[in-house]
């Protein structure tokens, strides 16, 4: 969804139904202020899964974020680097699977859908 609060808000609570929210954030205070901020809401709302992804995140940086998802007592599902590449792609318009797909802003992102799927995806049993 779009960034913002309102849609944990019980006015808006557009995400109260929810299976899981994933808190994208990055490695700086005031982000991390109103990620807190997101996370307690979510917490009002009754949406008991809520872990996060650090994005643009420089060398040196991910223990910021291991630090501050642990005083919440949450996960750190990825830290998504700062890539050139997504910024290169987004200037020529282009899908970044298209133009870099072996980027480590790509990476990262499918070792995160792994995860994901692995975490929250009910498994049907195929019949044989």
């Amino acid at each position: 969804m779009e960034a913002g609060l309102e849609h944990l808000s019980w006015a808006g609570g557009t995400l109260r139904y929810v299976d899981a929210l994933l808190l994208v954030a990055e490695p700086q205070k005031k982000v991390l202020l109103t990620a807190r901020r997101a996370h307690r809401l979510a917490g009002q709302l009754g949406i008991e899964r809520v872990a996060f992804v650090g994005n643009r995140v420089r060398a040196g940086e991910e223990p910021i974020l291991h630090e501050f998802v642990a005083s919440l007592d949450a996960d750190l599902l990825a830290a998504v680097p700062e890539d050139p590449a997504v910024v290169a792609a987004d200037r020529e318009g282009r899908c970044l699977l298209d133009a870099a797909p072996d980027s480590p802003a790509v990476l990262a992102i499918q070792r995160l859908a792994d995860d994901l799927e692995d975490r929250y995806l009910t498994r049907v049993p195929v019949p044989e």
